[in-house]
């Protein structure tokens, strides 16, 4: 059989897999029997191959022995099978994204690049199918031009649904609509049985089956890659894509904000997001955002509203600005990708439109990242901690900076053990970022956000209390002492059972990944 024709064969084969393996799983042999491997390996002397190596984060570059671009599910089965028979390491990218070198550190193995299987469409029972390599913004586009629908999932557009839906899925419209999970109905994923066969099986929300329950369940939250390679997810009942969004934004620069203005800029916005999170707000269809950089750039105060009051917004910038000085010129400076200035003050757009523009994730670079939940306002402890490392620090950088994301509403009405995520309970979502180009910046870097990180939460991390809630899986951070609990909580041993059935092998690892049951306490 030549290239071609195997080709066709496997597109139309991929075309029918939904339906070959919607309710059992199917072997290899039933699924993909006599079929060679893909074309589309990518070995070291390959000229695609330098660039398919490495992830958005410039830091990884892995030398695996191949990389495969699969195109059918039967494809990423075949791949499977022939890695586990030759004892090669498997790592699965969608966007490559990943923060840390979960997907492309993989030296000597198979990496399985997802990006050719990017299709969103809907099946014959209503639900939508999303391809695992299918980038955020063509999602949205799709789901919200042809169905009317839409995913809360995030704002870097050029993220692959595999990673991000695995990890939650969330987003600017996640207060009004909860996390991409929520809506999770099926997933269809490759896996290795004990005997190291590589098979198929779609894991619903109906199925009699609790272990295939279970597997579903493994997939709201508890981050890609776990128990085997996801090539689609089935969601139903999505909400409906909004019209309009209404964008805010502000700039206040550090020398007329002060130690003091800075203070109570973070303390209003704290106090907002704490009176203003519940299931039942008003405030539900508003994502707020404060970036707050080094001295020398500009805090940034954002907020999007999608719904019928928007003079929510409004209020919403009155509150968090009380007390404070007018806000500046905006210097064209964008802290983080959906902080983009639509205008300097107050602005309707289209939503589609809207999540286009503020869709960028930069240039690729070298970065490093960290993340934390709160349940309650900032300490004077914590704000004390931030002017120090943002205002007196040794170390400059313009591209140092922290997010602070609004949280709750919509969310915080889903059970903690309903979905793998855990936290459903917080109002803030953190995230530390610094970026630099050049390898020798790498140890200033490090140190900087290290150091920082520590003074805030200490050697163990923002671990769950009355103030804290751990950390978000889709930020992941390898420096974490305690990573079960700061992902999971108490859903940790639960995703343990669902590797031990689905994943006996371990076949699917990485540093963070679920540990078996029998696996010594991570540390």
């Amino acid at each position: 059989m030549d290239h071609a024709t195997n080709r066709r064969t496997l597109l139309r084969a991929g075309s029918v897999a939904l339906g070959a393996v919607a309710a059992h799983t199917t072997g290899l042999g039933s699924l993909a029997q006599g079929t060679p491997l893909p074309e589309a390996l990518v070995y070291p002397s390959d000229l695609r191959y330098a660039d398919l190596r490495h992830g958005f984060n410039l830091r990884w570059v892995g030398s695996p022995a191949y990389i495969a671009l699969c195109s059918t599910t039967p494809e990423v089965q075949q791949v499977v099978q022939d890695a586990v028979d030759k004892q090669l390491r498997i790592t699965v990218r969608s966007g490559g994204h990943c923060y840390e070198d979960f997907a492309v550190g993989n030296n000597g193995g198979v990496i399985v690049d997802m990006s050719q299987m990017n299709g969103v469409t809907k099946d014959a029972s209503g639900r939508y199918v999303i391809d695992a390599g299918a980038r955020l913004m063509d999602v949205y586009t799709t789901l919200a031009q042809q169905y009317g629908v839409t995913i809360p999932g995030g704002t870097c557009g050029t993220v692959g649904a595999g990673g991000h839906i695995s990890g939650g899925g969330y987003g600017l419209l996640s207060r009004l609509y909860g996390l991409t999970v929520d809506y999770l109905d099926a997933v269809e994923i490759v896996y290795v049985t004990a005997e190291g066969r590589a098979e198929t099986i779609v894991a619903s929300k109906n199925s009699s089956d609790p272990d295939e329950q279970d597997l579903l369940w493994g997939h709201t939250g508890g981050g890609g890659g776990n128990f085997g390679i996801v090539t689609r997810f089935l969601m139903r009942d999505l909400p409906p894509a909004p019209e309009q969004a209404h964008i805010f934004f502000h700039a206040f620069d550090w020398p007329a904000l002060g130690e003091t203005g800075f203070r109570t800029l973070v303390q209003n916005y704290g106090n907002f997001m704490a009176e203003n999170s519940g299931v039942d707000s008003p405030f539900k269809g508003l994502f707020p955002g404060l970036a707050v950089p080094q001295a020398g750039g500009q805090i940034g105060l954002f907020g999007q509203y999608v719904g019928d009051q928007p003079d929510l917004l409004d209020q919403y910038a009155q509150a968090v600005e009380a007390g404070l000085p007018a806000p500046s010129a905006n210097s064209g400076v964008r802290a983080l990708p959906h902080l983009l200035a639509q205008s300097s003050d107050f602005s309707t757009l289209p939503w589609l439109e809207a999540t286009r523009n503020s869709s960028g994730s930069g240039p690729e670079q070298r970065g490093k990242y960290k993340s934390s939940y709160m349940i309650e306002p900032f300490p004077d402890a914590q704000i004390d901690v931030m002017l120090e490392y943002f205002l007196h620090s040794n170390f400059s950088s313009p591209q140092a900076v922290l997010g602070i994301d609004g949280y709750g509403c919509q969310i915080n009405a889903v059970d903690p053990a309903a979905t793998a995520v855990p936290q459903r309970s917080s109002i803030l979502k953190l995230q530390f970022q610094t970026y630099w180009t050049d390898p020798a910046d790498d140890d200033a870097n490090l140190e900087w956000i290290r150091s920082f990180y520590t003074a805030m939460y200490g050697e163990q991390g923002p671990v769950p209390d009355a103030v804290m809630d751990g950390c978000y899986v889709n930020y992941p951070d390898v420096d974490l002492v305690d990573w079960p609990t700061l992902y999971y909580k108490d859903n940790y041993p639960r995703l343990q059972r669902v590797k031990a059935r689905w994943d006996p092998l371990n076949i699917f690892n990485y540093a963070q990944s679920i540990e078996l049951p029998s696996a010594a306490p991570a540390s």
